[in-house]
């Protein structure tokens, strides 16, 4: 079973580069089995992106797939008239809710493309489409078992837990801490997941005061839930539309604290279950995942940054990831470089038969992320994503496939080889 996150912002698609890290979409959820069943969460504007990606990969074969709605507020189906896979002939797909029967599911899903909410009507949609309505029993879809649970949110909500392929997945978004009944509710869902994906859209501090009431949840009371309830890894999801990257990077941070397997739902995101993979985008600007070619290599790094007007802070660090634009690389955790510096990668003997080779230049963080010890380091390291600076004129050194600036060129060195 692999999961791609497509959208994971809450209540306003929020396209800025504040957010470009996370991603302004809102949620959708593409889950697809191991025989190929194609299944999406929830239908908010991220929806857009899977159909483009999945017109891409099925060409002129027909597209089916099984779609359940998690509610129908306006977050999480905006996405639906701009799915350009419904447009076409040949495709089918089957919409499901547990809060909305027969005719009224049907009106849910394309009432918001009447006269005057859009410009064109449904019956340019050339995809067949059906809708089924729900009660709480599971259902086997394809080998698949669906299983859903009522959430505390105004005009109601609900989860989905997916059990296939020897692993368990469960979306638990929309939901407001508080009621026994459905504190329970979630909690039984959730047992024993491989993956909970995780309402945290406030602060324990806001749901005591003004958001009260508005049917989100936080951040403490995901890690809640993942302790009592055995869950492997906990996905923070539905980000507030004011949080930006930072803010919410203090959110992961403050989770880890109460629950160690915690990560910041991410556009791009992908998990393979089971096993718990997740590999996430690297977004440098925008909300385009980086193309270059990367390089899955450990080099030893350097980090020079300033600490102050007259003083630097250096610390070693190994490569984790290489491209033409940008690194990633491990450091210890009390090294933090929140501006940019610069980053010194070194080329060992054993690698050029010809001496060390080391390269500086100058990068900028764009993500950092504590880690419980990794690459050799036996205390908690720092994970850092950095994008490399320089100007327009750059030279190519071969070896790395890295670009540097002109101005930095002339500070590569040939250190002397090892008798």
């Amino acid at each position: 079973m692999r999961i791609k996150l497509w959208g994971v912002r809450g209540s306003t698609p929020t396209p800025e580069r504040r957010n470009s890290r996370y991603g302004g979409n809102t949620p959708c959820i593409e889950v697809r089995l191991e025989n190929g069943t194609l299944i999406i969460l929830d239908c908010g504007s991220g929806l857009r992106s899977l159909g483009k990606s999945l017109l891409r990969e099925f060409g002129e074969h027909p597209i089916r797939g099984y779609v359940f709605m998690t509610h129908f507020h306006w977050d999480h189906i905006q996405g639906i008239p701009f799915f350009l896979p419904l447009y076409k002939k040949g495709n089918i797909f089957l919409f499901h809710s547990v809060l909305r029967k027969g005719l009224e599911l049907r009106g849910a899903v394309e009432g918001q493309m009447v006269n005057p909410y859009f410009p064109v009507d449904m019956s340019v949609m050339g995809a067949v489409r059906h809708f089924f309505d729900l009660d709480e029993r599971p259902i086997d879809l394809n080998g698949a078992i669906i299983s859903s649970a009522p959430l505390n949110h105004p005009q109601e909500c609900v989860a989905y837990r997916v059990d296939a392929d020897g692993a368990s997945f469960v979306l638990a978004t929309d939901t407001e801490p508080g009621s026994p009944f459905h504190d329970r509710s979630v909690r039984e869902l959730a047992r024993g997941a491989d993956v909970l994906v995780y309402d945290a859209q406030y602060t324990p501090e806001q749901l005591q005061g003004d958001k009260k009431g508005w049917g989100h949840s936080s951040w403490l009371e995901g890690t809640r839930v993942a302790k009592e309830c055995g869950v492997k890894q906990l996905i923070l999801f539905h980000h507030d539309p004011d949080n930006d990257d930072a803010f919410v990077d203090g959110l992961v941070e403050k989770a880890r604290q109460e629950f160690p397997h915690v990560t910041g739902a991410a556009e791009g995101m992908e998990i393979e279950l089971p096993g718990g993979t997740i590999e996430q985008a690297k977004i440098t600007e925008g909300f385009e995942r980086r193309r270059d070619r990367r390089y899955q290599i450990q080099l030893p790094v350097r980090v020079d940054r300033k600490a102050d007007s007259t003083a630097s802070e250096q610390a070693e660090g190994i490569s984790q990831d290489l491209s033409r634009s940008g690194i990633y690389f491990v450091t210890p955790a009390d090294m933090s470089p929140e501006q940019p510096f610069e980053l010194e990668v070194v080329l060992p003997d054993e690698l050029t038969q010809r001496g060390d080779l080391a390269f500086r230049f100058v990068a900028e963080p764009v993500r950092m992320e504590r880690l419980n010890g990794a690459a050799g380091f036996q205390e908690p390291v720092q994970g850092v994503a950095a994008r490399r600076l320089g100007g327009k004129d750059r030279t190519e050194n071969t070896a790395i496939g890295i670009p540097l600036p002109a101005a930095v060129t002339s500070v590569a060195r040939k250190r002397p080889r090892k008798s």
